[in-house]
């Protein structure tokens, strides 16, 4: 079969770059023909990546003018570009005002769904495309369910074998500038977006705060932007508001994680905290909340979501629904007190080294080699089954004929 992959280039620090970068070559080593369309990452020129081909992004947000063209061009005269499988890993309800364009593709969606219901433009996406949707948590496949959608489901993945606790964590932690003998509470969170800011920093912070007067030898780590260059927070200026002292919070080097950090760097980074502060207001998956446990790591999450199934070691915390007027559905606010709850429970349990054994465990079964094993393949061979799609209309053809193609295109089975 041929996938032609649309989502983040493999070599971005982004989360759907991590996906692209562990699962595209294996797809193709199970003898698919892969190639890669990269929204972001790549401008200006094709280039080849792993032996598979990565078409630029365009001068559209996400890729959507050039999609149906990739198809084309991915096919080559060798098979119907209706028989090309477009497989996206993206947030689809971006891509509603192209689905004229879009739906007489042959698609299916690996999609979050980091709300509770779907939201309104997600399932739109769905019903006007016919795309198949592929669930990335036990969550999201049951409310795609509830909104009338035949959801598959894929789990993401991490690589357990440079995601693992190192020894030495003194040493690391030396290193990395935090203080010795230090209770560390460490957040992995990218700071983008401030209505509201999605991964918790003000809840998180305030909790902080409290938790610090307690526990003068609590540590607040952050690898995140701290200047809020991304419609986010200033995160300086947080801590200052919400009164913890400087000595008591510490940050990744700002221009190294611009340039971006291996992953194998990362499992360092992990490993140098008691606890992983993950509470947010959605999550579709939450890889760094896999990516703690996999490294030893216990976790505080949100009651909320995809995160409850992907707490395996560790703290679920409550808080408020909060409605989300773009998406039209609702968020959860984790409540400050309760996660300074979980902060005491984290304390106390700051030595348990069968918590940590557990969250090891627990994240093994996300490994990216078990994931494609138990959910990828079987995913692949329920895309590859025939189906029907509409004639392709993206370069000619009126405008009641590509809506036509839309509507057919909405009985696809597949």
């Amino acid at each position: 079969m041929k996938i032609l992959w649309h989502s983040n280039a493999p070599w971005t620090p982004s989360g759907y770059g991590q996906q692209t970068a562990l699962f595209t070559p294996r797809i193709k080593a199970l003898g698919h023909e892969v190639a890669i369309s990269a929204f972001y990452g790549l401008e200006g020129s094709m280039l080849d990546w792993e032996g598979m081909r990565v078409y630029p992004t365009d001068n559209t947000r996400f890729g959507k003018a050039m999609l149906p063209y990739y198809v084309g061009h991915f096919a080559n005269g060798e098979v119907d570009p209706r028989d090309v499988l477009v497989l996206t890993l993206m947030d689809v309800w971006v891509l509603n005002e192209a689905v004229a364009k879009l739906s007489p593709l042959r698609m299916a969606s690996w999609v979050p769904v980091d709300h509770d219901p779907v939201p309104p433009g997600v399932s739109q996406f769905f019903t006007h495309s016919g795309a198949r949707p592929i669930a990335m948590s036990r969550f999201g496949e049951a409310k795609l369910q509830e909104a009338g959608l035949d959801p598959l489901y894929v789990p993401h993945g991490v690589d357990t074998t440079l995601f693992r606790p190192q020894p030495d964590r003194d040493a690391i932690r030396e290193g990395m500038g935090v203080p010795d003998g230090a209770f560390v509470i460490g957040m992995v969170a990218n700071n983008q977006g401030n209505s509201p800011p999605r991964k918790a920093f003000p809840q998180v912070f305030q909790a902080f705060s409290i938790f610090q007067k307690k526990h003068p030898d609590a540590f607040l780590y952050l690898h995140a932007d701290m200047h809020g260059m991304n419609s986010g927070i200033k995160l300086r200026y947080l801590a200052e508001t919400c009164g913890i002292p400087e000595r008591a919070y510490g940050c990744s080097d700002q221009m190294l994680l611009q340039l971006g950090l291996p992953a194998a760097a990362m499992s360092y980074v992990y490993s140098t905290f008691d606890v992983l502060a993950s509470p947010s207001y959605g999550e579709g998956f939450g890889i760094p909340i896999v990516e703690a446990q996999a490294c030893g790591v216990p976790v505080i999450v949100t009651d909320w979501t995809a995160m409850p199934e992907l707490c395996g070691a560790g703290w679920l915390v409550e808080g408020d629904p909060w409605f989300d007027t773009h998406h039209g559905s609702f968020f959860m606010c984790p409540s400050v007190q309760k996660i300074v709850e979980a902060f005491e429970h984290a304390y106390e349990a700051r030595d348990d080294q069968g918590l940590r054994d557990r969250a090891v465990e627990f994240a093994a079964g996300y490994d990216v080699d078990t994931v494609m094993r138990d959910y990828w393949v079987p995913a692949l061979d329920e895309l590859e089954k025939p189906r029907e799609v509409a004639p392709l209309t993206s370069t000619n053809g009126s405008r009641a004929q590509r809506r036509a193609g839309a509507r057919a295109k909405a009985k696809v089975t597949a």
